[in-house]
């Protein structure tokens, strides 16, 4: 396992941060994207250094070169782990200029519940119009909703629901608790979906928050926080059964899909998670980075034979502290984001921040 060398690293220097056997060096150093943001949830960029962002407080921002401009603001339920958190933009974008947002809300009996929306973005001013909801009533809490949205190879969005603290709706197909949702770009299930007119196409996970897909493979793969360590990396498959709360961490019991990795007692708390992909970063390509809450690094998996796991690498343990969300830029860099704001961390100077890793 690689680790981090010299933790004590100041934004902007070059750091050398992967030694292994077989492979070069790789040279990193970064930048900040942005500061004083408040619990940034989900990176979007949209090309030429500009980047949708969602603070869990409800406020959709626009960061550019120029600064951070208010492009929506929501009436969401912001305690605990609800707010507005995942962010995708329809997959024919900028010709479909629609924004999806998962929120959490108040319903009319005050219980806190989360919806899919969306809405027209105005690509020359940045404002949001014509918003409507989609999906409504995923259960919700003051943890474990979920949150992650992201339009597969397919031209699906996918849509990580958590358990709501009510594990047993994980195992409930006729709750959307605890499930991994695929609809068209309309919110409705599409006829291929592996339980009829439903909206699921996985179930029994705890509180997914991250998915991506092999760039080669196009396999799926999910994040998922677990009980008191056990967190998970799932490869996801139509219609599978994670165990969940039946089932935790590697099983093998033949019902439920057991994980590809988990954590053990470790708890990593895993978020955000994308595959490397373009030219920037020969040496990591197709590895998958996934942002860790509690770890406070980011997690590298490195696949042989596209979906075999070959090694675990850390990489910025307690540099920036907690990591929510990681993504590929356009340019093959890799945007992280911190989450010290959300009321677990210790926020350091100019947080939450977006920051940018690129070859030195």
């Amino acid at each position: 396992m690689a680790l981090l060398a010299g933790l004590g690293l100041a934004i902007g220097k070059v750091i050398n941060l992967l030694r292994k056997e077989g492979v070069d060096a790789v040279e990193f150093k970064t930048s900040i994207v942005a500061s004083d943001l408040e619990v940034p949830w989900s990176i979007t960029p949209l090309g030429g250094r500009r980047y949708l962002v969602t603070e869990r407080p409800g406020r959709l921002v626009l960061i550019s070169p120029s600064g951070k401009k208010l492009v929506a603001s929501f009436d969401v339920a912001s305690v605990g782990e609800a707010g507005l958190l995942g962010l995708a933009l329809h997959p024919d974008f900028p010709k479909k200029t629609w924004v999806y947002l998962y929120a959490s809300y108040f319903d009319g009996a005050g219980q806190i519940k989360n919806k899919l929306i969306k809405g027209r973005l105005d690509p020359l001013t940045f404002r949001l119009s014509e918003v409507k909801t989609l999906i409504e009533d995923i259960p919700g809490a003051y943890i474990h909703n979920g949150g992650r949205i992201r339009f597969g190879p397919d031209g699906m969005l996918y849509i990580t629901t958590g358990d709501a603290a009510k594990p047993l709706l994980s195992q409930d197909l006729s709750s959307l608790g605890g499930k991994i949702l695929r609809v068209d770009d309309d919110g409705k299930p599409p006829p291929d979906n592996p339980f009829p007119n439903s909206p699921i196409w996985s179930y029994g996970h705890r509180n997914p928050q991250g998915i991506d897909w092999h760039p080669d493979s196009g396999v799926m793969v999910a994040t998922e926080h677990g009980p008191v360590g056990h967190d998970e990396v799932n490869v996801i498959v139509k219609g599978g059964n994670y165990g969940w709360p039946l089932a935790v961490g590697k099983a093998d019991r033949g019902e439920f899909i057991d994980p590809i990795i988990e954590s053990g007692g470790d708890t990593w708390a895993p978020s955000g998670a994308s595959f490397v992909h373009g030219d920037a970063f020969p040496e990591l390509r197709s590895w998958l980075l996934i942002a860790c809450l509690r770890g406070s690094m980011i997690l590298g998996v490195e696949f042989v034979n596209q979906m075999k796991v070959f090694g675990i690498h850390m990489f910025f343990k307690n540099v920036f502290g907690r990591l929510r969300d990681v993504v590929i830029d356009e340019d093959g860099g890799i945007l992280i984001s911190t989450s010290n704001r959300d009321g677990r961390g210790n926020p350091r100077d100019g947080d939450d921040k977006i920051l940018k890793i690129v070859p030195a």
